[in-house]
């Protein structure tokens, strides 16, 4: 048994994000495996740049849906739950106001 205690995976680290070092890693691999291909394919293969484009593509592809994902999961946020209907207050209450005034009218 080691005398430093166990890390807690759901404990998000002091600075950056929880799986930054992953993500950082995997993207540097694969810039490397990108580029190493796109430089056989400009001095060799010419057959493999459509390769280079079509990964680069599906990698954008991903990442965009990655990134909506997030996003989208930062929206459903306690503090932006919050922030929206702190901001929705003044808008329903001038809701509530126009449906007197129009309700009086008749």
């Amino acid at each position: 048994m080691h005398g430093t205690p166990a890390k807690d995976p759901h404990t998000p680290p002091a600075s950056g994000s929880p799986g930054r070092d992953r993500l950082d890693d995997a993207n540097r691999q694969f810039r490397r495996a990108l580029a190493r291909l796109a430089k056989e394919g400009r001095r060799h293969d010419h057959a493999l740049l459509g390769e280079v484009e079509r990964i680069a593509a599906e990698a954008a592809g991903t990442l965009d849906r990655l990134t909506r994902a997030a996003i989208e999961a930062e929206g459903n946020s306690g503090r932006h739950r919050a922030a929206l209907a702190r901001e929705q207050q003044p808008l329903d209450r001038l809701a509530r106001k126009l449906a007197r005034r129009g309700g009086a009218r008749g």
